[in-house]
């Protein structure tokens, strides 16, 4: 595991971009929620990259997409730019927002962040 600190510094040793944001405490193990929230934020302050404003996922295919309603904005951002992915439970797809991301999807997730070409979207 992984905790919020910990994620914060693989995106950049410098951690300005994190002043005035609560993205949970710092030795927090880092959860599904929190790493899509930290990582729109760095998206948007850091790499000046535009949100994405077609072709976003809808809860009516993500069933818990609203399940944090503080996080949802930055969960759909993440998805319909292919740095996270919803997860197949049987029938229904859901984001799982309060499961813990293992470092290993960490590490995947920061080169997704800074290679595009990794990005795997459905457009």
């Amino acid at each position: 595991m992984i905790t919020v600190d910990e994620f914060i510094k693989l995106l950049s040793e410098e951690s300005s971009w994190t002043e005035g944001e609560d993205f949970g405490g710092n030795e927090e193990q880092l959860l599904r929620k929190n790493c899509a929230r930290i990582t729109h934020r760095y998206l948007q302050k850091v790499l000046d990259e535009p949100d994405e404003v077609s072709d976003l996922p809808s809860c009516r295919v993500i069933r818990d997409l609203f399940d944090c309603r503080i996080c949802t904005p930055h969960v759909i951002q993440v998805i319909a730019k292919g740095i996270m992915y919803p997860r197949k439970r049987g029938p229904i797809w859901l984001f799982e927002g309060n499961d813990e991301v293992t470092r290993d999807e960490a590490l995947i997730i920061v080169d997704s962040i800074k290679d595009v070409s990794l990005r795997h979207t459905e457009k």
